[in-house]
């Protein structure tokens, strides 16, 4: 599977595709949406457990899944910085949805 694939060998893995394709499942699968690491960017409870999110994400270990990824664009340039480190301390999953 080319999502495992990825996350076996990238710090950063994006899954997009249309809304309501299975993507949230697949992360669920892989053991994503169950834990503390996951964070649903149309939530008001996620978003705001995210309100420091240099602090929270710089902190993670494992697997952290970035649910609807397209609602935070202004996360990008510090997932950069945290996808560099070395070695990578946790791997991120985003999923985003894409229109036709």
């Amino acid at each position: 599977m080319r999502v495992n694939d990825g996350l076996a060998h990238s710090p950063g893995t994006l899954l997009l595709g249309p809304r309501q394709c299975g993507k949230t499942t697949l992360a669920r699968m892989l053991g994503g949406v169950s834990s503390k690491n996951y964070y649903d960017l149309e939530s008001p409870r996620n978003l705001a457990r995210l309100a420091h999110p240099q602090t929270v994400l710089e902190a993670a270990r494992g697997l952290v899944v970035l649910d609807e990824i397209h609602q935070r664009p202004d996360l990008m340039p510090l997932l950069r910085v945290l996808a560099d480190r070395q070695p990578p301390p946790c791997r991120f999953l985003l999923l985003g949805s894409a229109s036709g």
